[in-house]
C-alpha cells in the first residue's frame, strides 16, 4: 500500500491536463502519476526533468537504460511497466530482459553496444563516474548527445526509484515482478 494517497477522480483542473498528457484516452494515469500529482509543485518538477521520448537514444537503447537502472536501483515498480510494455517491442529477450535484472554486461546475451550501455550504467550508479576505459567503450557506440541522454535516463530513473520507495508504490496490476 502506498503511504501517501492516490489522486481520484475528479481530479483538479491542474492534473487533467496532465492526465490526458500521460494517459492513453479513457485510461487512468499510473500511480506513479496520480502519486506525484498530490503535489502539482512536484509533478510539474518531476515532468520538467523527463527526458523526452524522441532524443538521440534509439527506443531499444533508451529501454536497456531504463530497465538495467530499474533493476539497479530496485524498481520494481518502473522494471515492470517497461519489461512488460516495451521490452519486446524494443526487441529485448527474455533472456536480456532476466539479464537487465541479474546477468552483467559481458554475460553473453549483448551485443558490444548493447554491453557497454549495461557497464555504464552499472559503473554510474556504483560509483558515480565513469572511468577513462568506460567513457571509451561507450564512446565508441554514442556521440555526445547520446551519451548525455544516456547520463540523463539513469538520472531521472534513478529518481523514480527513490520517490517509489519513498511511498513504498506498489506494482501496477498485471505488471512484471523482479524474478524470484
Amino acid at each position: 500500500m502506498s503511504r501517501i494517497g492516490l489522486l481520484q477522480k475528479p481530479y483538479p483542473e491542474a492534473f487533467e491536463a496532465v492526465a490526458a498528457k500521460v494517459a492513453a484516452p479513457g485510461a487512468t494515469p499510473i500511480g506513479l502519476f496520480t502519486a506525484m500529482g498530490q503535489s502539482q509543485k512536484a509533478l510539474d518538477r518531476f515532468l520538467a526533468g523527463a527526458v523526452p521520448a524522441k532524443g538521440a537514444l534509439d527506443f531499444h537503447t533508451r529501454e536497456v537504460v531504463i530497465d538495467r537502472t530499474a533493476a539497479r536501483t530496485g524498481c520494481e515498480y518502473e522494471w515492470g511497466i517497461h519489461t512488460q510494455l516495451f521490452a519486446a517491442k524494443a526487441g529485448l529477450s527474455p533472456e536480456q530482459v532476466r539479464s537487465t535484472f541479474d546477468g552483467h554486461a559481458d554475460d553473453g546475451h549483448w551485443d558490444a553496444k548493447d554491453a557497454a550501455v549495461i557497464a555504464t550504467v552499472d559503473a554510474l550508479l556504483a560509483r558515480k563516474k565513469l572511468s577513462d576505459a568506460e567513457f571509451a567503450r561507450v564512446s565508441v557506440h554514442f556521440d555526445t548527445d547520446a551519451l548525455l541522454e544516456m547520463v540523463q535516463l539513469v538520472n531521472f530513473y534513478h529518481g523514480v526509484a527513490l520517490f517509489t520507495g519513498a511511498i513504498n508504490l506498489p506494482s501496477e496490476p498485471g505488471m512484471a515482478k523482479f524474478p524470484g
